[in-house]
Parts: structure tokens; sequence; C-alpha cells
């Protein structure tokens, strides 16, 4: 699949399965990756997107073995935009993230949008029924400005509960910029239950959140880094 105007595949019905499928050429923005409906399956597959590559957005989505080439606009993992989030036991393994372009071309001051990030909150999304979702197996090549930016809008409700980030691999991330990696709840809505099992920086097992630059902001609760 080549040179798409916005999304290489969008399939919103249920029970759709992508495998073996190289997608290439993003030149324009909002040329997203995939969009899919309840119990999908995106398997052995290359995306090359110049916006997110997965909206992981329904239950019972499973990813596995895939390639991502994130371009300069984009999450790899997408979990905001719409309204409203209810969602329950997503299940995504062994992807690796062999470029992430946010600042590629920018220089050595970058400046990138809310919508860049591995792990991403953006949009307006305000009503949150999220919970048992795990991220394993993923190995992220190069230098990544920017993990995990999911921060909740503070007019939002519900919670973001029990996810899981297992056996990460990061080749490098700079430490003197002005990005962050951040998560923040709202005064209706928290963020709870989260941990980092061995994810790994430069090599270094990260144990606590200021080892990878994060900021842990309001209405957070029980976020962990643990290495075994």
């Amino acid at each position: 699949m080549v040179d798409p105007e916005q999304y290489f595949y969008r399939g919103l019905s249920d029970h759709n399965t992508i495998g073996n499928v190289k997608m290439i050429a993003p030149w324009t923005y909002n040329s997203d990756g995939v969009g899919m409906g309840h119990d999908a399956l995106v398997e052995d597959t290359f995306i090359w997107a110049n916006d997110d590559s997965f909206k992981v957005y329904t239950d019972n989505m499973v990813v596995r073995r895939c390639v991502v080439w994130q371009a300069q606009n984009g999450a790899v993992f997408q979990f905001g935009w719409w309204s409203g989030r209810d969602m329950q036991k997503v299940r995504i393994s062994d992807v690796d993230v062999i470029h992430t372009d946010w600042c590629t071309f920018k220089g050595n001051n970058c400046h990138i949008s809310g919508n860049d990030a591995v792990i991403d909150l953006a949009g307006d999304t305000k009503s949150f029924k999220v919970s048992d979702i795990v991220i394993s197996n993923i190995r992220i090549e190069g230098s990544c400005p920017r993990l995990v930016y999911f921060k909740m809008n503070p007019a939002s409700t519900g919670s973001v509960t029990n996810m899981h980030f297992n056996n990460w691999s990061v080749e490098s991330q700079p430490t003197h910029d002005s990005l962050h990696n951040e998560i923040q709840g709202a005064n209706k809505a928290t963020a709870s239950n989260w941990t980092f099992t061995n994810l790994k920086i430069g090599g270094h097992c990260i144990n606590s959140p200021s080892q990878a630059d994060f900021s842990l902001e309001s209405h957070t609760n029980n976020i962990k880094f643990t290495c075994h």
C-alpha cells in the first residue's frame, strides 16, 4: 500500500485482520497507519506513517510482530482524539520502531506537538474507561525524543488503569532538552496502576521515574518502574 491521502487502512467493523502488509510513502500529514474495530488483529506488517501508526481504540485488539517507521507527525500508539475511550484487554507485542522522526529535521532546538510520542493521548478525549492494556517487547532504535505523553484534559472523567509496559528497549533518549515523558490525570479521572517492567534506555534498566525523565503529575497513582 503506497502514498495514502489519509489512512492506509481504516476498517472499523469488528474481527478484521491485517497480515503481511507493507505500508510505505506517507508524504502528507494525516497518513495514519491502521484504525480497527473490536477484536482486531494486526501482525507481520510494516508501517511507515506520517500520523498515528496504530489507533489503540477498541477492545481485544492484538498487534504483534510489526515494524514501524514513525515519520515527522503522529504517535506510534495513539489512545486519543475521539471524545470517549471505552476499551479493555489490548495486547501489543514484538514491535520494532526503527525511526522516530519528530525531531530529525528540526536541529538542536526541537519542539514537537502533543501528538508526538510512542504512547500518546492527543486531541480532546474526556471520558475514559480503559483497563487491562499490555504492551510488551518494544524495541526503539536511535534517539527517541519522547516515549510517553499522556495528559488528560482537565474536564475528563473516568480512569485509565492497569497499563503494563514490559521489556521495552530504547537505544537512547535526549535528557537535556525541553521534552519530557509526562503522565497526568484530572480531578475526576485518574491514571493508576501503571507498571514499567524492564524498561531499558541505553542499556540501563530504569527503576525510578527520574531516570527516564518522567514527570508524574496530578491525579496519578501507583505508577511503578521495576527491573527483574
